[in-house]
């Protein structure tokens, strides 16, 4: 007799009574929280004791599953057991429109969004053997695709929601910025060091700043504080200098953020964009857009009402005019520093005040800073149901690349059952990191993908 185990939120008692019932009634026997619990057991004890006794685990997927913190830490354990070969196989179970984990995109799943009856016959027909799922290669691709899709349009049907409400706000990174020919962290460093040499020993300038980054290879932060010491007072002159020395203008991620600033009769425009970026490229792009913006680099600035608020946490260095004291910019170790200890500093407290108000997008971020996690985290405590509220984007674990580093020597179905747990794993442990910190992810093939996906959610209904 086959043996299930039925995952659920409270929320869907109701489905998963119905669903168990049925399964019963046909010979086969259900493991089922409320059923088999009771008062004074360990929670945890007997769920691995069901899940011990069962031959297959049914995921009901629904908003409230995905959104219980409970449920989502049940089901990381699911996955893993699974991944580790502890058998429980997981059939997905969908009731309702939710974001979909990555992790099940690629299973063939049992909808029962419209009906019961005849989904509820497939399964039985699985469970018996009558009938088995999709296996080759071309049909997995094909529901993993369909499945993908499905979730990201969900994705952005609620993202545009937020912004026809006039509560999205970006947080945007170096990622926004490189794009449009903005140098990448190591070669501003490079850059600075050359400067920094070159006061000395001009003709041997970069000769000197390559020797240094080669032989001492100190962290960034930390040569970015030797940088700030040796250039002195020139140190934000030699900044913004290298900030725009390619002449950046714009990018087709810019010009996605652009059309989600615009207005539109059907719905508002962006709340407010936090930047962690120095550079003006933003304000820039709006101003050639003839959209109104108030840049906010220091406490005590005011937008207007009218005006779309872009707040540079980390200082602002604009591309002419006069650098006063205020464009000071978090750059090296001491500045960090400054502002992780200090929690009621204005930009702490403006990153705090929108992940606490709006629905935050996060786009070309790592989500490595410990400042930005640590006040993810107070966001997410502070959060009654403690629901993952923002969305950021991620990149899906390169398989090709994976493929490269595994050795040959395994037979080729291995090696691509290998590849394909290894992504898997990755991916799930990036999906829960972010869920603990309160964010949905958007996954996406390249990081090309995302301005199209910025378009979507911006485009006119």
């Amino acid at each position: 007799m086959k043996k299930v185990f039925i995952s659920h939120a409270h929320q869907d008692d109701a489905f998963a009574r119905q669903l168990a019932e049925g399964l019963k009634s046909v010979g086969i026997e259900v493991w089922v929280d409320e059923f088999a619990l009771r008062v004074g057991d360990n929670l945890i004890e007997k769920i691995n004791e069901g899940l011990s006794k069962c031959d297959h685990l049914i995921v009901i997927m629904s908003k409230a599953y995905f959104e219980s913190s409970w449920t989502r830490h049940e089901f990381s354990a699911f996955a893993a057991r699974e991944m580790a070969g502890k058998s429980n196989p997981i059939l997905p179970v969908l009731i309702e429109d939710c974001d979909i984990p990555v992790f099940l995109r690629d299973r063939v799943y049992l909808d029962f969004r419209t009906s019961f009856e005849e989904p509820f016959q497939r399964m039985v027909s699985f469970f018996t053997g009558e009938k088995e799922p999709p296996t080759t290669t071309t049909e997995l691709a094909h529901i993993a695709q369909n499945q993908s899709d499905s979730a990201l349009s969900y994705q952005v049907s609620r993202l545009r929601e937020h912004l026809q409400r006039g509560e999205m706000t970006l947080f945007c990174g170096a990622g926004i910025s490189l794009g449009a020919g903005v140098p990448a962290w190591s070669n501003l460093l490079s850059d600075l060091l050359a400067g920094m040499f070159g006061k000395q020993l001009p003709k041997v300038k970069q000769d000197l700043a390559e020797l240094y980054q080669s032989h001492f290879s100190p962290s960034p932060l930390i040569m970015a504080q030797y940088l700030k010491n040796g250039l002195g007072d020139d140190f934000l002159t030699y900044v913004r200098t290298s900030l725009y020395k390619e002449k950046p203008t714009t990018s087709s991620l810019i010009d996605a953020v652009v059309e989600l600033c615009r207005p539109q009769r059907s719905r508002a425009s962006l709340n407010s964009i936090v930047t962690f970026n120095f550079d003006d490229l933003l304000e820039h792009n709006l101003q050639e857009n003839h959209i109104h913006y108030h840049s906010v680099f220091a406490e005590g600035q005011r937008p207007k009402r009218s005006e779309i608020p872009i707040y540079h946490v980390h200082g602002y260095l604009p591309r002419s005019g006069d650098l006063t004291e205020d464009n000071d910019i978090v750059f090296s170790e001491d500045a960090y520093h400054s502002q992780f200890i200090d929690s009621f500093s204005w930009s702490n407290l403006v990153q705090l005040n929108h992940l606490s108000q709006n629905v935050c997008v996060f786009v070309g971020l790592s989500m490595t800073d410990p400042n930005l996690r640590r006040l993810l985290d107070v966001a997410m405590r502070k959060t009654p149901d403690r629901k993952a509220n923002h969305y950021v984007f991620r990149k899906k674990c390169d398989r090709k690349r994976v493929g490269d580093v595994l050795s040959p020597k395994t037979g080729h179905s291995k090696r691509a059952a290998d590849i394909a747990d290894f992504a898997r794993i990755v991916e799930l442990l990036e999906d829960q990191d972010s869920r603990n910190l309160g964010l949905n992810v958007i996954w996406v093939d390249e990081y090309t993908d995302i301005p199209k996906i910025l378009r979507r959610i911006a485009e006119e209904i």
